[in-house]
């Protein structure tokens, strides 16, 4: 479903547009400069003053929520930020919010901690945590900082709303104290009618994996084999395990676990019950009559203390691995799973049935909820079956003993979405992929009385909503948007604190350990974690109300039909925050917020999407098209000199322009009918797609010219144009917006592409194509001959290159397309048709060393097997930007005209952008073919093969092919791969087309 988002009519801004602070005793040439940012934009070393810079800043809160927002410190000489001094906030000079409810923290590019000794990762000890970073994340609790001469220091300022605030608007002062002087910053917090429940009450469960006495299985003891515990408050913070001081930090963690609305964690009751001198392989033979719970407690207690009431107790594989040979799944589990295991059985009926005795005894079976691992991420028959077993035994033990241990585990793919266990699965928590794509059955199982959760991890790569400090903050904050709209009860995340991993794009921790002060370092990424957990809850207080409304606000953020396309601007992200607010306090709040960065296939009123590859727009040399997976329709168009310009004429009243930001781009001017220019940098750390960048509105009705013009030799990449109509203005499309075909490879039509080339099953005749216009009042031709639209033609087929030609014209009687349709018939991988395997050589830049390089060497795209494939090497590309290189040499020359690469799961490793140069001598090259474009439809290696074809013009002669790699997908596992690489030489044939049939 997609709504329309109305015009903007109220908006919660941190704005106040004066310039930056200046104190008068102090505005000189070296004085300080000040200003506000949203709190999940980034804010770099380099960053300078914006044109027109915020000065205050403004709050809309809940009561029982935190707020934040960043002050920005710039100066031309060193000084030092002393302290950060808040004052009571009043309202009407007699309520007030108490000064003390105002924190600061300074924001941080390095963090000097260092990964411990570990069983896991024992080759990382010694690595820092954050190397020292042009991206920030980790929030100093320093009291104090120096500010280098000509960077920038940002300082996270964050308000707390008292429960019991009276609504109003409250006022008051921050004072940034430095070595060059004081410099007060307004704060202004508008507290509304609606509260925040604490977690113990709150309808999400947010369940966090913690280091503490252990982590998964280290330390895990049988039958007096144990390996060493790796306990955090050893090796983190100097601290004996289970001492005093060990509660006392396991009492702060929990503090900060609540603080930041984490209201589940794990327990390792096997490490606390061999510390008492109990093993978990004691309880095949009995329970023993001598167990000592006192760390257990101790433990529980700190936690329960802070309002945690979730608990999850470790993995049973750990201890099944111990189990008989003849109790682990066979094949014939497959049929029909055993009806008891003694010594598997006998284990699980004395363990948790001790665990519960002890549970009620303490009266934590009422108002704690326990939960249950298994077997973390089942991924093959076995392993599900053996799942199915013991989950299946649970339900049994609980009937038995009145228990209510409800079974979970992080399943990746929907393996336990089998029917045979699905009984006996009391919480699903797929990854948010496998939630996407098997939507319906978890839903069902939500339906049939379950819980629905989902996992978040190192595979939910950008674009998807995550966490990574490799992706914009506010995607951490986000992904809760959409797991209200989808009705999810909760969340997992395996790490916390898995700090021995060390950095993982972000993937690992999410907070820092403070040994100092016995405490731990928050994040950007934390902050942006509880303020989307807390959006949950407004959300879902709002859905209660107006259901409608609640899903239209978040449907103005993130697409209803992808959650991987979404608003990239923090500051629009701050205004929907302030009317949902206003909106959970019943307030009348009128349309929502014009999106200011809209996301694509976001319906804006009255506008209208161009692409950069449309022929309108006029580029001067030094452009050229690049395709990219997340870009608007697949592409941006590069420019990498000063001084290359695009232009475009348009028919409106505004216009916005979309690029892509990342490391490599720079500024560019932008300007209207030759009006004053916009600089604009278009440089952030991390990659932000489709965001607008220049937005000019209220221009007279009429013809006007746009001119993007680069002002360094740096990356430009320009993304499209959305152009403003006046009222009753149309606005006509010649696109198609759906090209059905029968018979061929798997396809996905994209309107904006004009050529398209695909492969044809080897065993048809003919093709089906049925067209659909975006135009109902157009018209269109296939291959001359009028067709109606949405109608079905039939079109011959041959062996090779059959060439067909769809013309559109809208109803206008002027716009017009051209569509060219290349369907391959005879591209057979054998050794005599594929003439890329009768090489003499191949090689590649990024091919692997050693046993990698013959497992995925280059050689395996030319071996006729499409179970083998060349893989890069993992972290090339990271320390070798593009282009790269594949070449084939043959010891005879040889002709070709088709390019096939076949690859599977093809969106996290596909190629996507290529140069095809040719050489007849093995020393002079020539370019074939420019700009390449691969697209692929598969989102994970799901085992299905996608081809994607190249019509390259008829080539002869040829002794070597170089293939130019320009961009790839890598991000997800840090490499590209090829299954097969496919060169073809077939006739071109103009297709026969039969009248419409239907």
């Amino acid at each position: 479903m997609r709504h329309r988002v109305l015009p903007l009519l109220c908006v919660t801004l941190l704005l106040a547009p004066f310039g930056p602070f200046v104190p008068a005793a102090m505005a000189g040439a070296n004085a300080a400069q000040l200003w506000v940012e949203s709190s999940e934009k980034t804010v770099y070393r380099t960053t300078t003053v914006p044109q027109s810079p915020s000065t205050s800043i403004t709050f809309t809160a809940a009561r029982g929520e935190y707020e934040s927002a960043q002050i920005a410190v710039r100066a031309k000489e060193r000084l030092r930020i002393e302290r950060v001094r808040f004052g009571d906030l009043t309202a009407g000079g007699k309520r007030r919010i108490a000064g003390a409810n105002l924190s600061y923290r300074f924001v941080a590019y390095k963090d000097d901690s260092k990964v411990a000794a570990n069983p896991f990762f024992p080759d990382r000890e010694g690595n820092l945590l954050y190397p020292e970073s042009v991206m920030p994340d980790p929030l100093s609790n320093d009291k104090a900082t120096w500010v280098e001469a000509g960077q920038t220091q940002p300082v996270f300022v964050t308000g707390f709303v008292p429960r019991g605030t009276a609504p109003g608007t409250y006022r008051g002062t921050a004072t940034v104290e430095t070595s060059r002087g004081d410099y007060s910053v307004p704060i202004r917090f508008r507290v509304h009618n609606v509260e925040i429940p604490t977690i113990d009450k709150s309808p999400f469960t947010n369940y966090h994996w913690t280091m503490t006495n252990g982590f998964t299985w280290d330390g895990f003891s049988w039958n007096g084999e144990a390996g060493q515990a790796y306990d955090v408050g050893k090796y983190y913070y100097g601290v004996e395990t289970y001492s005093d001081a060990w509660f006392g930090l396991m009492d702060e963690f929990a503090r900060k676990l609540a603080e930041y609305r984490t209201n589940m964690v794990w327990l390792r009751t096997d490490l606390f019950l061999q510390s008492t001198g109990t093993e978990l392989s004691d309880f095949v033979q009995g329970i023993p009559s001598d167990i000592d719970w006192t760390n257990f407690d101790r433990y529980v207690e700190a936690f329960k203390r802070h309002g945690i009431t979730n608990f999850a107790n470790q993995h049973l594989i750990h201890a099944l691995n111990k189990m008989p040979d003849n109790e682990k799944p066979n094949d014939g589990w497959n049929t029909k799973l055993p009806d008891s295991l003694p010594v598997t059985d006998a284990f699980l009926t004395n363990y948790l049935t001790a665990l519960h005795e002890h549970l009620k005894s303490k009266g934590w079976t009422n108002g704690l909820t326990w939960y249950q691992h298994i077997r973390d991420e089942p991924g093959t028959a076995d392993v599900r079956n053996l799942w199915t077993y013991v989950a299946r035994k649970i339900q049994q033990i609980n009937s038995q003993i009145g228990a209510d241990f409800r079974t979970m585990d992080a399943d990746p793919d929907g393996i336990l979405l089998d029917d045979r266990t699905k009984p006996y699965v009391d919480t699903w928590v797929p990854l948010t992929p496998a939630f996407e794509r098997k939507k319906a059955g978890y839903k069902a199982q939500q339906a049939a009385g379950q819980e629905l959760w989902v996992y978040t991890c190192e595979v939910n790569t950008p674009p998807w909503l995550n966490r990574f400090w490799t992706q914009p903050t506010m995607t951490g904050r986000m992904l809760f948007w959409d797991l209200e709209r989808e009705g999810v009860q909760g969340h997992l995340h395996w790490a916390w604190n898995a700090w021995y991993v060390g950095p993982w794009k972000g993937d690992s921790y999410i907070v820092y350990p403070d040994r100092a002060n016995l405490t731990v370092k928050s994040s950007l990424r934390l902050e942006a974690h509880r303020d989307g957990l807390e959006d949950y809850e407004l959300l879902n207080i709002l859905k209660k109300r107006d259901p409608a409304l609640a899903e239209q606000i978040v449907d103005s953020a993130i697409s209803p039909e992808d959650p991987r396309r979404y608003t990239l601007d923090p500051a629009y992200l701050d205004t929907l925050h302030g009317y949902l607010v206003r909106a959970a306090a019943g307030e009348t709040v009128g349309a929502i917020p014009q999106p200011t960065s809209p996301y694509e296939g976001q319906d804006i009123p009255r506008t209208f999407l161009l692409d950069n590859t449309d022929d309108t727009i006029t580029y001067s040399a030094g452009w050229a098209p690049r395709q990219r997976q997340s870009a608007y329709l697949g592409s941006v168009h590069i420019s990498t000199a000063t001084g290359n310009k695009a232009t475009y004429e348009f028919d409106g009243t505004g216009i916005d322009a979309f690029f892509e930001k990342n490391a490599t781009t720079g500024k560019v001017s932008v300007s209207v009918d030759g009006g004053p220019a916009t600089v604009i940098d278009l440089y952030e750390a991390v990659q932000y797609d489709r965001f607008t960048a220049y937005r000019k509105t209220g221009l007279t009705p009429g013809k006007h010219r746009i001119e993007i013009t680069n002002l360094e030799n740096k990356e430009v990449r320009f993304d499209g144009f959305r152009v403003h109509l006046a009222p009753g203005q149309q606005h006509f499309d010649a696109t198609l917006k759906d090209l059905k075909l029968t018979n061929v490879a798997e396809f996905t039509f994209e309107g904006h592409r004009g050529d398209h080339a695909l492969l044809v099953d080897q065993g048809t005749s003919s093709v089906s194509l049925t067209p659909t216009l975006a135009d109902a009042g157009g018209t269109i031709t296939v291959d001359g001959g009028a067709v109606a639209n949405g109608a079905t033609v039939d079109v011959n087929v041959a062996d090779g290159k059959n060439k067909i030609e769809i013309r559109t014209l809208a109803g206008d009687g002027q716009t017009a397309k051209v569509y060219e349709l290349t369907l391959v018939k005879g591209a057979v991988n054998t050794a005599d048709a594929n003439i890329a395997r009768s090489h003499s050589a191949v090689s590649a830049s990024a091919a692997r060393d050693g046993d990698g390089g013959v497992q995925y060497g280059p050689q395996k795209m030319v071996d006729g097997e499409y179970g083998t494939m060349f893989a890069a090497k993992q972290g090339y590309t990271d320390t070798n930007p593009f282009p790269h290189e594949i070449v084939l040499d043959w010891n005879e020359p040889k002709a070709f005209n088709t390019l096939v690469v076949a690859t599977r799961g093809g969106i996290p490793q596909g190629l996507t952008d290529v140069d095809v140069e040719v050489s007849a001598n093995g020393t002079d090259w020539t370019t074939a073919a420019q700009g390449v474009a691969f697209r692929w439809t598969h989102d994970d290696d799901d085992g299905i093969m996608e081809y994607s074809v190249a019509d390259l013009p008829d080539l002869q002669g040829v002794r070597k092919l170089r293939l130019k790699i320009n961009d790839a997908n890598y991000t997800r596992w840090s490499m590209y791969a090829v299954y097969e690489l496919e060169l073809y030489n077939l006739p071109a044939l103009r297709s026969a087309t039969s009248s419409q049939t239907r």
